[in-house]
């Protein structure tokens, strides 16, 4: 039998394993339930893609992320292992084909949602499996404590009872010592053997900075971004569109992400980032879990975030390969209050969540006593424009609803429309040649979508848009401009969420169960937005040391290259005299350079920078020229 190192060695080249690897993967071969808390870019995925192929049988990797899944299957295939993943969307004959592939196949892993846990046929085939391992990666979202709760992952208790022999390994990279406890708790896991690295991360400088001209140091930061992504975190989708719109007018590249766009736009932006052709993603907290770059040499958050949890791991994007990168925080006095306004202000209350809940089964008509796992298709800002709702109190009640489990809101943003074309098909040829995007547009939809004359048939906008090459607003610009005509007659259904009730209706009673819950969710919130607050405002203690020490670890060190370090040290320590250094060598690789250009082209104080230079003057690493620029001397 080969060792783990061997298998390393032959699958992924490396010759040794990050800190804690190796003792994650002993523990699950010696079939222990396992709990790894490993910090971004640890290599989580090792510790049980390893012990999956050592030991016979099928490794279930269970993952509320459908990129990640894609990705980790992906490379798992280049590397000739046979792995699966179950994409959504897929139809019950290919999903029965996939299962019994799965079982007949040979195949080392199968990646599946928490979602399909429900399925009967995904829970008949798991019972046959030979499955060696059950991984739960994010294993955090299985606890109502943890930032990214996910209701769905309550399904995983049923791989216990299909498979109660089998060990579990638990993995994440955020979780507070009450979140850890409560996952332990949740997933059924029998005294597992915990393993817990530092969350600190030596290369990645946290910054927090009081501005006013929020902008102009987004543009000064940027300017530093030779040769590495960026990433600028925004609240809303309006302000994601207008700081991306005035990057690009000072000549910075940048795209956005938010929630509304349209999967086939996410996709394509996401990859334009990740190869560099796009070197700057402004986004909403839409752009989260999974988001995998190890070239992100900044990242900016331009609004407090809600809490530190999901800006742990939001600013954890930065500096995945190991080299210097920062986590600038950017904010002023009225951020203070609006972080307030937005998570405190507008808490909901037992009274509140009962008002919403009534009128939520009255807009989707559901009898008293009835409703119980009925789904409907939810357009929130016409759910809020029906009975006259604010918004904010609106949203949150419904995730306080859908975290308690009352109801499940299942987040799309997908384009659900019919389209009839009402004149004879001459007659709309005819139309057509009147504008060639139309034109374009009309033929692609009668090509791909028999009998829409007869009678309203549905149309992908998302596929149409791929066939044509045009966004998804110019179709629909383009159908709604037929409609005007008369031409077609549309339904153009643009839905937020699907809803699922989980509960028959009661009324005030279904409420009142869980009204100490929803106290105890609200009291969690304003922790941690006190937190929040905190953070900003302590300037006396390492950045780094306040966020690792919020997640337990209480030995960390300070990091030396944060704002209140840097501010508090006139001469760089090691580490940041390491960090220096192999930023001037960087440099020096592209073009000989004098003190002053390499001191505008890094974001390091200029006396520690011409410090680190003698310092390499002196070891013979660089010289100087006669026109006063160092170069590397070989």
């Amino acid at each position: 039998m080969k060792t783990p190192l061997q298998i390393l060695e032959n699958y992924w080249g490396f010759t040794s394993f990050k800190p804690m690897q190796e003792a994650i993967i002993a523990s699950v071969l010696n079939d222990k339930d396992t709990v790894a808390l490993l910090p971004t870019g640890g290599g989580k995925s090792m510790c049980f893609q390893i012990p999956g192929l050592l030991k016979e049988g099928t490794c279930i990797v269970v993952s509320p992320l459908i990129a990640l899944m894609a990705d980790q299957v992906n490379g798992l295939k280049d590397r000739g292992i046979k792995a699966m993943h179950i994409s959504g969307g897929i139809s019950f004959s290919d999903l029965q084909t996939s299962m019994d592939n799965v079982l007949y196949g040979n195949y080392k892993f199968l990646y599946l949602s928490p979602e399909r846990l429900q399925q009967e046929l995904v829970q008949n085939t798991i019972r046959q499996l030979n499955v060696n391992l059950i991984a739960i990666d994010e294993a955090h979202c299985i606890s109502q404590w943890g930032n990214d709760f996910r209701p769905a992952y309550k399904n995983i208790t049923v791989l216990r009872e299909l498979k109660p022999l089998v060990p579990f390994i638990a993995l994440t990279a955020t979780a507070t010592p009450e979140v850890l406890e409560d996952t332990i708790k949740e997933l059924n896991l029998e005294l597992p053997a915990v393993f817990k690295n530092s969350f600190a991360r030596p290369n990645l400088a946290y910054r927090v900075r009081k501005v006013d001209d929020k902008l102009y140091h987004i543009e000064q930061l940027l300017k530093n971004n030779t040769g590495g992504s960026a990433i600028v975190y925004v609240r809303s989708r309006k302000s994601a569109v207008e700081t991306s719109n005035h990057l690009n007018q000072l000549g910075f590249s940048s795209t956005f992400y938010h929630g509304g766009i349209s999967k086939k736009e996410k996709d394509d932006r996401l990859a334009q980032w990740q190869t560099g052709s796009i070197p700057t993603m402004v986004a909403t907290n839409a752009f989260g879990m999974g988001i995998d770059h190890p070239n992100v040499r900044f990242v900016i958050h331009i609004q407090l975030p809600e809490s530190l949890e999901s800006y742990f791991q939001e600013a954890g994007r930065a500096g995945r390969d190991g080299n210097y990168a920062q986590a600038i925080l950017l904010y002023n006095e009225y951020d203070k209050i609006l972080v307030k306004k937005q998570f405190i202000d507008a808490l909901p209350t037992p009274k509140h969540l009962k008002k919403i809940y009534r009128k939520l089964n009255n807009y989707f008509q559901v009898s008293y006593g009835e409703g119980e796992f009925e789904q409907f298709s939810f357009s929130f800002t016409e759910f809020c424009s029906t009975y006259k709702l604010n918004t904010l109190l609106a949203y949150n009640a419904l995730n306080s609803l859908d975290r308690l489990a009352v109801i499940q809101l299942s987040k799309e943003f997908g384009r659900k429309s019919t389209v009839q074309f009402l004149w004879p098909s001459e007659k709309v040829l005819e139309y057509f040649s009147g504008d060639i995007t139309t034109s374009v547009i009309g033929k692609t939809i009668l090509r791909l979508y028999g009998g829409i004359f007869e009678m309203p048939t549905g149309v992908d906008l998302d596929v149409i848009s791929k066939k044509t090459g045009q966004s998804v607003s110019v179709i629909i610009s383009v159908l709604q401009k037929m409609e005007r005509d008369k031409v077609i007659e549309l339904l153009l259904k643009v839905t937020d969420a699907t809803i699922t009730f989980l509960k028959p209706r009661e009324d005030d009673k279904t409420i009142n169960v869980i009204a100490k819950d929803i106290e105890a969710l609200n009291q969690k919130k304003r922790k941690q937005v006190a937190s929040v607050l905190q953070y900003v405002q302590n300037s006396k203690e390492c950045k780094s040391v306040q966020l690792v020490s919020y997640f337990g670890d209480v030995e960390a060190e300070a990091c030396g290259i944060c704002s209140v370090c840097a501010s508090q040290k006139k001469t760089a320590s090691k580490s940041e005299m390491k960090l220096i250094s192999e930023k001037i060598l960087q440099l020096l690789e592209e073009n000989e350079m004098d003190a002053r250009e390499l001191s505008e082209k890094s974001t390091f104080a200029a006396k520690k920078m011409i410090h680190v230079l003698r310092l390499l003057l002196d070891n013979g690493k660089v010289k100087l020229n006669t026109k006063n620029q160092y170069y590397i001397h070989s």
